[in-house]
């Protein structure tokens, strides 16, 4: 599913996904890059980069491969690494399918005060981006579809 949204290139949104993939608007800002255009100019503006595999996201940070490729894989070490990025509410992608983890491994965001939101992959991004947009310091946890 392709999103429309309203570009921000100073943060990183998504704008789709599909089975087996999230595309993810990358912000290419000087301080941040090393990337040049045509005219050995810093680059800026947006890049598109569609990741295969579990991603944790903020509008600042972006981190790929986060380890569990599905809920079963969760462990309480992956929650603890998203309660470090301090988000004033984190959403949790399952993949296709909504599917709730053992309490126990939400102990970190718990511990943290941390709220948190639990939905199938699709509703997580679409939230995401909500969030993001309206300012608030949300991070999402996304497992491929």
């Amino acid at each position: 599913m392709q999103i429309q949204q309203d570009l921000d290139i100073h943060h990183y949104s998504i704008k789709g996904y599909s089975k087996g993939e999230i595309l993810v608007l990358i912000p290419l800002l000087a301080e941040l890059s090393q990337e040049t255009d045509a005219d050995g100019n810093p680059a800026r503006g947006l890049r598109q980069e569609t990741l295969t595999s579990s991603i944790m996201l903020t509008s600042t940070h972006l981190e790929r491969n986060w380890p569990p490729q599905s809920i079963d894989e969760l462990r309480e070490e992956h929650v603890q690494a998203l309660a470090e990025l301090k988000p004033e509410v984190a959403i949790i992608g399952t993949g296709a399918n909504l599917k709730w983890p053992e309490r126990a491994l939400l102990k970190p965001l718990i511990d943290a005060g941390i709220g948190y939101e639990i939905m199938d992959t699709a509703a997580a991004c679409r939230t995401f981006n909500v969030l993001s947009y309206e300012g608030r310091n949300v991070a999402a946890a996304l497992m491929m579809i």
